[in-house]
């Protein structure tokens, strides 16, 4: 099983399959909508069908091509297998197609890639929204949520860091060569992943402190992380938080529209730590764009039309 589950990018789940049948048919009279919300459990919909039960599938990434990505990592030989992406992504549409009642993305990209099917966008909701609000003019230090790896720029925003005699918060996992680097460098900060409600009360004390800018440098190395909405960089609007970023079209079109900085302009960065007033502007520049495009209230309308739909 567990060498099926590899070659089918963690699709071929049969004690989860199971598990399915025995826990729709227990819940099959009170239960009229099965929500799917990841690719390895999309197989469950032949279930929900089977039941006549509606389906709805939401993929907040392009996993055929993430996983692809991890597991080719660890298996090498994979690489060469050029057909199991292509026969990957071919299931999940059709499966998508045929089996499911509705499908919820949360980037342009893949409402592309689920074409000619119609999937409704539905953009990730920040925890953060209306709670945390950075207080201006306070002292500037760096913030980074999520993983920290050299995939999503690690390397870059440590040596950033050196350069730099600004505080470093870090709130995500990472491995033991990035901690031992993090580890040199006295200014900052390091606590491995948290909750959602834990980190709201690690960043309510910190913004006592201090007017946070925050990093996104996501690397284009597969397709989703070259496409893909990151979710740091939604918290980081909802809150206010000034982007630094690179390139990544998703954060690019961020900083395009006045919510941050790019890395290699050394001269807005400056402007940004010291201008205190353009820092206000920038800050609420990304709470107007979040409340704009992703916001609870325009979450739940979608979210609600279409289960009314069903």
């Amino acid at each position: 099983f567990n060498k099926l589950n590899c070659l089918s990018l963690t699709f071929f789940q049969i004690p989860s399959f199971f598990k399915a049948i025995k826990y729709i048919w227990k819940h099959r009279k009170e239960a009229d909508i099965i929500y799917i919300q990841d690719l390895q459990y999309l197989h469950i919909s032949l279930v929900a069908k089977l039941f006549g039960k509606k389906v709805i599938y939401e993929t907040l990434d392009n996993n055929v091509e993430l996983n692809f990505y991890h597991i080719s990592n660890r298996f090498s030989f994979l690489k060469k297998i050029t057909f199991i992406k292509s026969s990957m992504i071919f299931l999940e549409k059709k499966i998508a197609q045929y089996f499911c009642d509705e499908v919820f993305v949360n980037s342009k990209a893949l409402v592309k890639y689920f074409e000619p099917l119609n999937s409704n966008l539905l953009y990730y909701t920040s925890p953060f929204e209306k709670k945390l609000k950075i207080e201006k003019g306070n002292k500037i230090a760096f913030l980074y949520l999520g993983a920290f790896s050299v995939d999503k720029g690690a390397r870059e925003i440590l040596e950033f860091i050196k350069n730099n005699d600004y505080k470093l918060y870090i709130f995500g996992d990472t491995n033991q060569e990035i901690y031992k680097e993090i580890e040199n460098i006295s200014n900052i900060f390091y606590k491995s992943r948290i909750s959602s409600k834990e980190l709201y009360r690690e960043l309510e004390v910190l913004f006592q402190k201090y007017s946070f800018i925050g990093f996104s440098m996501i690397h284009d190395i597969h397709y989703s992380y070259a496409t893909q909405e990151a979710n740091k960089d939604i918290d980081y609007l909802a809150m206010g938080i000034p982007i630094i970023a690179n390139y990544r079209k998703p954060t690019k079109e961020k900083i395009e529209a006045g919510c941050g900085v790019f890395i290699d302009n050394y001269t807005a960065i400056r402007k940004l730590i010291e201008d205190e007033e353009y820092y206000k502007q920038i800050s609420n520049n990304c709470i107007k764009y979040y409340n704009q495009n992703y916001a609870q209230n325009i979450f739940e309308k979608k979210l609600l039309e279409v289960i009314q739909n069903v």
